[in-house]
């Protein structure tokens, strides 16, 4: 990504990507903690030099393919290959919640300021990941280890990051124009190279395997749901009465008192499926929720 203030080169990518494979990004103008709608709804990046380098721009740490619709979405089901693990808030800027020093570990590919003196480091691999539980796994170890904090802002394979491109729209920030501070594109980790360099066992971190509910447990698991929607409703924290065509309802994140400044990002319910072994999913785009 060019532009006059900032230069961000890339490499054509399709070598790296599986077939039929997408990266997303999320562009909007305004203040990513305002309630404005579809601000996290991504889209497939067709032709880089349309994106809108006066808006807040994020992309996908993973590559996405379509649905069964044929959709390409930003969701864990679309995943397709892991690209990078980004760690945000480092640096000595009001956001920053680490020191510079916790990336002695490893040079970044790089490192990007999105605000005065807050950086996120990114570490791209040197091919894709597409076992999406190895890449959540090498995600999880980090938070584990205190990388990332409470608020992680990458906590899941279908998060987002700034490139050096576009704004801060952040009113507090003035419109700041996210830069690129180091640049090494010569500097790419395998996943298990990635964490043995920060001195991370991903099989620590790999998912116990369960087995399949018993019908008695799926037709408990729906009712809980049932119950659970029904108390949202009651309190007036649905925003929308019927689900997607994908299952999932918008609704005001129950933990909205600890985002950062208070802020309603955008939550939702998933009806049950057996993707999330009938009992129902949640989701919010605030990383203290995942």
């Amino acid at each position: 990504l060019h532009n006059a203030q900032h230069s961000f080169p890339t490499r054509r990518s399709s070598d790296l990507l599986p077939a039929q494979s997408m990266v997303m990004t999320c562009t909007f103008r305004g203040d990513p903690n305002a309630d404005i709608a579809g601000k996290w709804r991504a889209r497939p990046i067709v032709d880089v030099d349309n994106l809108d380098d006066g808006a807040n721009v994020y992309l996908s740490v993973s590559a996405m393919g379509r649905n069964e619709r044929g959709e390409y979405r930003r969701r864990k089901e679309n995943f397709a290959a892991g690209l990078l693990l980004m760690i945000d808030d480092i640096g000595t800027g009001p956001g920053s919640k680490f020191p510079m020093s916790i990336l002695d570990a490893a040079t970044p590919t790089a490192l990007i300021e999105t605000s005065p003196e807050n950086f996120q480091a990114v570490y791209m691999f040197n091919e894709a990941v597409t076992d999406a539980t190895m890449f959540n796994a090498l995600i999880n170890g980090f938070i584990a280890r205190q990388f990332l904090g409470k608020d992680t802002g990458m906590a899941g394979i279908n998060r987002v990051f700034r490139p050096p491109y576009g704004v801060n729209g952040k009113p507090k920030y003035g419109g700041w124009s996210v830069r690129a501070a180091a640049w090494h594109p010569e500097t790419r980790y395998s996943l298990g190279g990635l964490a043995e360099e920060f001195g991370i066992d991903i099989q620590q971190f790999m998912p116990v395997t369960r087995k399949p509910m018993a019908t008695r447990s799926i037709s408990e698991g729906m009712k809980a749901f049932v119950q659970v929607r029904r108390a949202l409703r009651d309190m007036g924290m649905l925003k929308a009465e019927e689900p997607d065509l994908a299952g999932w309802q918008n609704i005001i994140c129950p933990w909205t008192a600890d985002h950062t400044g208070g802020a309603d990002n955008g939550a939702a319910i998933r009806e049950p499926a057996e993707e999330n072994g009938w009992t129902g999913a949640f989701r919010c785009h605030h990383g203290s929720c995942e």
